[in-house]
């Protein structure tokens, strides 16, 4: 097994693991670089990269991590855990399948003594990823406060009717039509350098707007901006490019749904509305049913609308995926770390399985930051 921070040397097995075994964006070689430069190394950190490799040295797996310090601790998580939907490594399906317990341990303990790490925080992992099981469950796990929510796709129309009664179809097209009726309506992916960074830019402030209403930090630093902006600007055949899409009314921006597509499946990154009287005709919802049913017609088989809980999702989605989260003490001082991890997360499932916790939560957060303003 080879560990290291330098991306570089390890770019051609990347790319051919990440090409070869089924992934998503997070998981490729253009994603991790651009938030190495943007993230990482403006925080003073590299990236924790191990590849493993068989008697022949064909790649057989390749675990994409990150560390940082929390409490004078070293703790190792996926990169870039907080911006991504589904965090697991790379494995060759054959590799996967003959790894034990003691075998992932292995690794991840040598991984843990090149890095310093006391702990691992490992969340957001899926138990499978298109039949490949996850061997990181076959480590100590608890269920994630979150499930990821996804559409297989197939002939529009026949989703579409199951997923939606008559009536809720006719709700919709009849909003659609005020929207035309109000002005010129175009649904579209920005093309040029200057329409990708003006959508992006108003992407940033209309989920500033809504951070601020939700009582949310906003999560877009200035290194996350640029971290996105070098994901929109990468080339079309690059699987970590970002595609930004849109619904615009009078050229003014009323949502957008932004994504990437990997391996026949479009992941959905980002999302947000504008403020607008326009609302009230689910403009957003508009956009979707658009993007979805182009999925469908260019024969792709999901469109993965992420992870957490939202109608929209719910209203969609025919296959939801149990997600758990591991946190390991690599050392022995890790243990004051994993125990409030795991406590925090458990609690944050139990509220966020419970509707009447879930509101109180919200409200009380608004009103936390309310006061700070």
């Amino acid at each position: 097994m080879k560990i290291t921070s330098d991306l570089q040397t390890v770019a051609s097995e990347w790319r051919e693991i990440e090409t070869a075994v089924t992934c998503t964006s997070a998981q490729t070689f253009d994603w991790a670089r651009a938030w190495s430069v943007h993230m990482l190394a403006a925080q003073g950190r590299a990236p924790v990269i191990a590849v493993g490799y068989d008697a022949d040295g064909q790649v057989q797996f390749l675990l994409p991590f990150e560390a940082k310090k929390v409490g004078g601790l070293t703790v190792l998580s996926w990169l870039s855990q907080e911006h991504a939907n589904y965090l697991f490594g790379v494995f060759r399906p054959a590799f996967a399948a003959a790894l034990t317990k003691t075998d992932i341990s292995r690794i991840l303990n040598e991984v843990g003594r090149w890095s310093g790490a006391s702990v691992a925080a490992f969340e957001a992992q899926p138990f499978s990823w298109d039949g490949i099981a996850n061997p990181f469950a076959l480590l100590s796990h608890q269920p994630a406060p979150n499930s990821g929510f996804a559409i297989r796709l197939g002939d529009f129309e026949t989703l579409y009717r199951e997923r939606f009664k008559k009536r809720a179809r006719q709700g919709l097209l009849r909003k659609e039509r005020r929207l035309w009726e109000a002005g010129t309506l175009k649904y579209g992916w920005a093309e040029s350098k200057q329409e990708k960074r003006d959508v992006l830019e108003t992407f940033f402030a209309q989920k500033a707007i809504q951070f601020a209403a939700m009582g949310v930090t906003d999560i877009f630093t200035q290194e996350a901006r640029a971290f996105y902006a070098a994901l929109v600007m990468l080339p079309e055949d690059s699987p970590s490019r970002l595609r930004l899409g849109y619904v615009a009314l009078n050229d003014e921006i009323l949502a957008t749904f932004s994504g990437t597509v990997v391996h026949n499946r479009v992941n959905v990154l980002l999302s947000s509305l504008a403020d607008s009287p326009f609302q009230r005709q689910s403009p957003g919802a508009q956009l979707l049913r658009h993007e979805i049913e182009e999925a469908c017609n260019d024969g792709l088989a999901y469109f993965d609308l992420g992870v957490g809980a939202a109608r929209h999702k719910s209203e969609w989605s025919n296959e939801i995926y149990s997600l758990f989260d591991s946190y390991l003490a690599l050392k022995p001082q890790g243990l004051a770390v994993t125990l409030p991890f795991t406590v925090k997360s458990a609690l944050k499932r139990k509220i966020k399985s419970n509707p009447r916790l879930w509101a109180l939560a919200q409200t009380v957060r608004k009103t936390i930051k309310g006061s700070h303003t």
